[in-house]
């Protein structure tokens, strides 16, 4: 087990309960992602959407905005911002973040399977294992007809996907423990290879409490070619699939790989 900085006395806590993805991660994802380069991941998305498909900056719509991090990033590379979560802890995170100086960015509490009341966006993003969390073909359909309805026609939609050689080799049985300011976590994941399901499972120990809060986290491995199936059926037409922040290909042995799809 990897661990940062362990806890102390984190098995001895006598109550345990368990919570809805997010609900009390929400208050440490920060520092539980401080380990993603949220400004390199927005420069790629600016590059994909501006250089590689000729779109003018405008307004960008992160469908799973989380606390923000991302499209702050993106604010700062002259994109006004739309961010919605199913979490209202999350969005409440994300409603502290003061937008940049002549940047226009709002919040929103929507799930994956309602379309936002937003006006229409020139770029849609939905990335960093979003989508694997829709745990049946039916939702991911549904998100794309959501997704056609607020993404204007000449636009862009982004969206990536954790591939199965990913959970097969980095989350299958891993285990780590850290200790942040306020609190201290336990990550258990594993992979179910038959109903190609990865299960990551958050011990949550918040200071000065006798309780462990369990979070359930929960991600469909889809085949890459069922989702831009399921896409062109729902109102998009996959233009490239990219391999890993990159512009080369991907396929099935990316760990992730970005999906760039036209409105139609």
């Amino acid at each position: 087990m990897r661990s940062k900085s362990r806890g102390r006395g984190l098995d001895a806590r006598s109550k345990r309960v368990d919570v809805a993805p997010y609900t009390m991660l929400a208050q440490f994802y920060d520092e539980v992602m401080d380990h993603v380069n949220y400004r390199a991941w927005a420069s790629y998305i600016d590059k994909m959407a501006v250089k590689r498909h000729d779109l003018r900056r405008g307004r960008a719509l992160d469908f799973a905005c989380g606390t923000g991090t991302l499209l702050t990033y993106l604010a700062r590379l002259g994109w006004d911002t739309v961010g919605v979560d199913a979490s209202s802890p999350m969005v409440e995170e994300a409603k502290a973040i003061k937008p940049p100086r002549g940047r226009v960015m709002q919040w929103g509490v929507y799930s994956f399977l309602e379309t936002p009341d937003v006006e229409p966006c020139d770029l849609g993003i939905c990335v960093y294992d979003s989508l694997n969390y829709l745990l049946k073909e039916e939702e991911v359909a549904t998100f794309f007809r959501n997704a056609h309805e607020v993404i204007r026609t000449g636009g862009l939609l982004v969206v990536d996907l954790s591939t199965e050689i990913n959970s097969r080799i980095h989350f299958n049985g891993s285990a780590m423990e850290e200790h942040l300011k306020g609190g201290a976590y336990r990550r258990i994941t594993r992979y179910d290879e038959e109903e190609r399901i990865q299960h990551n499972v958050f011990n949550i120990y918040p200071d000065g409490e006798d309780t462990v809060y369990v979070e359930h986290h929960q991600q469909r491995i889809y085949m890459i070619q069922t989702v831009l199936d399921i896409a062109r059926e729902n109102g998009f037409q996959p233009k490239n699939v990219y391999h890993e922040l990159t512009f080369k290909p991907g396929d099935e042995t990316s760990d992730r790989i970005h999906i760039a799809a036209e409105p139609v």
